[in-house]
């Protein structure tokens, strides 16, 4: 609870805002009902502050695709697949290769460690080439683009299966 005034900064940092819930306005208020269920476990999306030696620099999600039958059924994922998103708050990283060390480590200690999960996706918007990069420089490689439903543009589906990584 205590991180989401750090949360709502960084969400409303240009180079996240850019790109993640982009179409919400990013109130406190907001904030705090996207992301209350996720820290007080209500919802099976599990969120994490990724610290930098001791600074908090980043934000990463994971979820299993069964646990959401909507999306599960519209993009051919299940109970074995495992979903993540993020972004790198602090502006000061952007462009370092640090977004591409963060996600492999969390496939390494996170993701990967559940031997329930044969698989990773991840789904960034088809322009956000810098993000884009990242994920292939950490071993991800596009399968599919699916328009969901409610959402403006498209998600260009990535995904790394546990023995490539």
């Amino acid at each position: 609870m205590e991180d989401l005034p750090l949360l709502h900064r960084w969400l409303n940092e240009p180079h996240v805002h850019a790109w993640y819930d982009k179409d919400e306005e990013q109130t406190f208020d907001h904030v705090s009902k996207e992301y209350l269920p996720k820290i007080t476990g209500e919802e099976p999306t599990k969120g994490y502050i990724v610290l930098y030696d001791t600074y908090p620099v980043a934000y990463i999600q994971s979820y299993r695709a069964g646990d959401w039958p909507e999306f599960s059924h519209i993009t051919g994922y299940g109970a074995s697949d495992a979903g993540v998103d993020l972004f790198v708050g602090d502006p000061k990283l952007m462009g370092k290769g640090f977004g591409t060390m963060m996600i492999k480590k969390f496939l390494q200690e996170i993701i990967f460690v559940d031997p329930g999960i044969k698989k990773c996706f991840i789904d960034p918007e088809p322009n956000n080439k810098r993000a884009i990069r990242a994920y292939e420089k950490a071993g991800f490689r596009y399968v599919k683009t699916v328009q969901m439903p409610d959402e403006p543009d498209p998600s260009y589906f990535m995904e790394i299966n546990k023995e490539e990584q």
